[in-house]
């Protein structure tokens, strides 16, 4: 028989995917696979049992948030296993299985995904050559309200959880000087914040870049401008509306396969990034994408 390693993580947004495990190991025997279940229990794990497990998995499969799939995908990549990946959304956001079309709460609809199409090869981010994400790297204000936002809160109020916790960061913005350099040109612009984007949405905002593909070789880098919050109270309604954002004259645009970003401002206090929700590295760093670098099961339709 094939193999397939299910990764779970039980801590993820309501708790719930324990009581999906039978349904989820049911599928994949139907469809031919010996499943071998992990259940994370403690920061670490993953990374470790991944690092010792054996390289012959015809599937992985990840249950969990995006930052779950984040340390899934870091230490596949850090091995050099290329073996194709299976997300079962159960996490607060799920922006990357949102992408994809998997719907959280859908388990068996994406169970049967997994073990009845076909994977595509995605592009991955890559920063500082060793840290990778699936989705977004991010930095500037707003950007660390995954780790801000308390868990129990999280659990229970969803993607809304995000929402509050930003609106009730707004008094302390301030603008920050940033310097982007991407393969042809560099920018020197006061901002906010910055989303360069793998994907179509981050942080529960699905449709900031519509047009953006998992399979062009390239980034979509959205970034909000240092202007008045009067002025930026439409480009906040366009997000919470659903909207793509990238058009707005007050929103910072580019398209790039690299993209160095700095902090003009040593003296700024929030230095980190974020990639895929999760801590990542403190400016300046540099961003590349690595194309069709590791096959993902998904509802394509680009």
């Amino acid at each position: 028989m094939k193999k397939l390693k299910l990764i779970y993580n039980p801590f993820s947004g309501n708790k719930s995917f324990k009581f999906d495990l039978d349904v989820c190991i049911g599928i994949f025997q139907e469809g031919g696979y010996e499943v071998h279940p992990f259940r994370t229990l403690s920061p670490g794990d993953i990374e470790k049992h991944i690092a010792q497990m054996p390289a012959d998995y015809d599937i992985i499969v990840a249950s969990g948030g995006d930052g779950t799939v984040n340390i899934v995908l870091n230490a596949l990549m850090r091995r050099g296993l290329r073996i194709p990946l299976g997300i079962i959304p159960s996490g607060t956001a799920n922006d990357f299985a949102t992408y994809l079309g998997l719907k959280s709460g859908k388990v068996e609809e994406c169970c049967r995904t997994i073990v009845q199409t076909e994977p595509v090869d995605i592009d991955l981010g890559v920063v500082n050559g060793n840290i990778f994400f699936i989705n977004v790297c991010a930095g500037g204000l707003l950007t660390n309200v995954s780790q801000t936002v308390d868990k129990d809160v999280k659990n229970a109020l969803g993607s809304l959880s995000y929402y509050l916790k930003g609106v009730e960061q707004l008094p302390s913005f301030h603008k920050i000087p940033f310097r982007i350099t991407t393969s042809h040109e560099v920018i020197e612009e006061n901002l906010y914040l910055y989303m360069i984007m793998n994907s179509a949405g981050t942080g529960g905002f699905t449709k900031l870049s519509p047009e953006a593909s998992v399979t062009d070789g390239m980034f979509e880098l959205i970034a909000i401008r240092g202007r008045s919050l009067i002025e930026l109270s439409p480009v906040f309604l366009k997000m919470l509306s659903g909207d793509h954002i990238r058009d707005h004259k007050n929103i910072l645009y580019l398209r790039d396969d690299y993209f160095k970003i700095e902090c003009l401002d040593e003296n700024f206090k929030i230095m980190e990034s974020t990639v895929d929700g999760e801590m990542g590295p403190k400016m300046p760093f540099e961003v590349r994408v690595l194309p069709r670098a590791l096959p993902v099961f998904g509802k394509f339709y680009d």
